[in-house]
């Protein structure tokens, strides 16, 4: 294949409009999370028809490529599947926390992880749940016998 059939097949050209590119990750015009009776949910998205969830919100299905995601509430809680401390940072204040978080829906999300002010300390597989700052979200480690309190 010469240059003028490469650029001519990776040019686009042939291809019907909405098949090129589109902003399915654009910044969102509302922050990630939303907070009703001072419980936090994160803002993801839910294919309408494989059923499949993502965070953030999508206009695109992960599993299927379908154009079908409506917007989808999911927390409070989940389990710290996996987390790290972070010492050095050219960019922020250290030391902070990052940890990965299951939530029952499916969902694994990265999350900063802060300390809940109980003692409970961060712990793989421990319940965690969602908090909110201003336009931040997070997750605080809580004790098993909390989980189910609001």
């Amino acid at each position: 294949m010469n240059q003028a059939q490469m650029t001519a097949a990776t040019s686009g050209a042939g291809f019907a409009g909405d098949a090129l590119p589109f902003d399915d990750l654009r910044e969102p015009r509302d922050p990630p999370f939303v907070v009703r009776e001072g419980v936090v949910y994160l803002r993801g998205s839910k294919s309408r028809s494989s059923g499949s969830q993502a965070f953030p919100e999508r206009r695109v299905c992960l599993d299927t490529g379908a154009c079908d995601m409506e917007p989808f509430l999911f927390g409070p809680r989940g389990t710290l599947y996996s987390y790290t401390t972070v010492h050095v940072s050219s960019s922020r204040s250290v030391p902070y926390t990052l940890g990965y978080v299951d939530f029952p829906n499916g969902v694994r999300v990265l999350a900063h992880v802060r300390e809940s002010g109980t003692g409970v300390p961060a712990a793989c597989d421990q319940p965690v749940e969602l908090r909110a700052e201003g336009a931040s979200w997070y997750v605080v480690p809580v004790a098993a016998r909390e989980e189910g309190v609001k």
